[in-house]
């Protein structure tokens, strides 16, 4: 027998899987993937960051990241800037393409996303935003332990 936390662990990756499905069919005919997506979104709230920093904090690898970044880069959504706290590490910035690109992918994604939370409680959300914060923060507290 599965342990709440396992459960909830168990919930939480269905339901990543089932929001990456949901965006890749909302955004289908689009040129940027949904792991893309993820990084266009992380420096549209992050502001230009390098590569290894995305990867530390997406918790994925250095070469994942570089992947995703140099296809971004040849669309014309991100560019690479001058990093004055190092030398050979270039800092990736999205564009002013890439954040209408963004914009647009998550006027679209709130639409569907509202539509379907309809009859849900803001409060409710909400609690559930502040114990996945708690867990994750648990997770890494053992981590680092």
């Amino acid at each position: 027998m599965d342990t709440e936390l396992e459960t909830l662990l168990n919930e939480v990756r269905l339901l990543f899987h089932q929001c990456t499905r949901i965006g890749e069919e909302i955004h289908s005919g689009r040129p940027v993937t949904i792991a893309m997506r993820a990084v266009l979104e992380f420096l549209d709230r992050n502001g230009p960051t390098s590569v290894p920093a995305i990867a530390r904090r997406r918790h994925v690898s250095r070469q994942h990241i570089q992947v995703l970044v140099n296809e971004l880069v040849e669309l014309g959504l991100a560019r690479l800037e001058d990093n004055p706290g190092h030398r050979r590490s270039k800092l990736v910035a999205i564009t002013g393409k890439g954040k209408r690109l963004f914009g647009a992918m998550r006027r679209r994604e709130r639409d569907v996303f509202e539509n379907a939370m309809r009859g849900l409680k803001v409060s409710r959300l909400r609690q559930a935003v502040q114990t996945l914060r708690e867990v994750g923060e648990a997770l890494e507290r053992q981590r680092q332990a």
